[in-house]
């Protein structure tokens, strides 16, 4: 503002003196608002560049101290990340050396290892040696096993009709092959599971059935009444009321027993001899007995003997029992239907598998 005070004066050029200054008129002094008025407008025109001039030095000014405090905060952050650089690149360092003397050790060890080659090649054949002596003799145990497993099969069915027995050594055997993974003996293998499913589909007669059956005809046969048997109501011959006294009553008792003792009959075919109480008894328990060995053949799966017994037992019983009696021809009936009931269904034939393994355990031995 002293700078633009000075600025009229210097402008308009005031005199020295007062008296180098004209004398007022009217027209000058017009004049000379006139001149007034442009200089204060230059004057304003001045003052307002000389503000903007200001502000816009001022915004420079912010500019630049705004871009030299974001400058300063990016310096900082690179000089952090410098740090951070050389924190990571002595880590690495530490790092790099750590591995580098452990890659100098397992070269250390790899030289060791190859000096030990030769050694480690050694130890492998005798290995392979020892587990080749191995497998073979464990495998000829295992084929050893599994011949006499189908070897036993065979003759629990063979010769006791055992198949549960004979099922499960099959099943045993089977497992032993499996063990051996050898593809030769697959044809060996496909006979067994048909032979297996032979065994499996076998039916169970009803035994329990048969025997509950056996035993009911025992607890008949038991009172079951014989040919020839005494009834229980006879009573001989007394002497009739009103006889002679004396001589003559003696000799007639006499001559009653006699005539008791000594009978003279006709014997036909039909003819029935008369049995005691203690007979009666012998020949129902001999049927009894008959049963009972039925039902125990029964109970060890003995076909023959079951057979045996029961057609004995129907003998007997129509030999030696009335016939026309409920109870006897009921159990004759109850006989005939046991007779045609098989105890022991008819068994197959297992012997192919055991063949079979017996002809490759020969070519095997033979090529060798």
């Amino acid at each position: 503002m002293p700078h633009f005070a000075r600025l009229p004066l210097h402008m308009d050029q005031q005199p020295d003196s007062p008296s180098d200054v004209p004398a007022p008129s009217a027209d000058s002094g017009g004049e000379r608002r006139h001149q007034d008025r442009r200089k204060l407008e230059r004057v304003s025109v001045r003052g307002l560049l000389a503000v903007l001039l200001a502000s816009f030095a001022i915004a420079i000014a912010g500019l630049a101290l705004w871009q030299a405090a974001r400058g300063g905060r990016a310096l900082g952050q690179i000089r952090d990340q410098q740090a951070q650089l050389i924190t990571d690149n002595a880590r690495l360092r530490s790092e790099l050396e750590s591995q580098s003397r452990r890659i100098d050790a397992n070269m250390t060890r790899l030289e060791e290892l190859g000096n030990l080659a030769p050694r480690l090649s050694e130890l492998a054949d005798s290995l392979e040696q020892l587990r080749e002596r191995t497998e073979s003799a464990e495998r000829s145990w295992a084929n050893a096993e599994a011949r006499y497993l189908l070897d036993i099969a065979n003759r629990r069915l063979t010769l006791e009709r055992d198949w549960v027995s004979a099922l499960a050594a099959l099943e045993a055997a089977d497992e032993r092959l499996q063990s051996l993974k050898d593809p030769s003996l697959n044809p060996i293998r496909r006979t067994l599971a048909a032979e297996i499913q032979d065994l499996r589909s076998i039916s169970q007669p009803d035994i329990a059935g048969i025997v509950s059956r056996l035993a009911s005809a025992e607890e008949t046969a038991a009172f079951l009444p014989v040919l020839g048997a005494i009834q229980e109501n006879y009573s001989p011959d007394r002497p009739v009321a009103g006889s002679p006294p004396g001589l003559a009553r003696a000799w007639q008792v006499i001559r009653a027993s006699l005539v008791g003792m000594i009978s003279v009959r006709r014997i036909g075919e039909d003819a029935v001899e008369l049995v005691s109480i203690e007979q009666q008894s012998v020949r129902r328990e001999h049927l009894q007995l008959l049963l009972f060995a039925a039902r125990l053949a029964a109970l060890r799966a003995d076909q023959n003997g079951y057979q045996t017994n029961l057609d004995a037992a129907r003998l007997w019983l129509e030999k030696m029992f009335d016939p026309t009696d409920a109870r006897v021809a009921s159990l004759r009936q109850e006989l005939a239907v046991l007779e045609k009931t098989p105890i022991t269904p008819p068994l197959p034939d297992i012997s192919q598998s055991l063949r079979q393994l017996q002809a490759h355990d020969a070519r095997v031995r033979g090529r060798t």
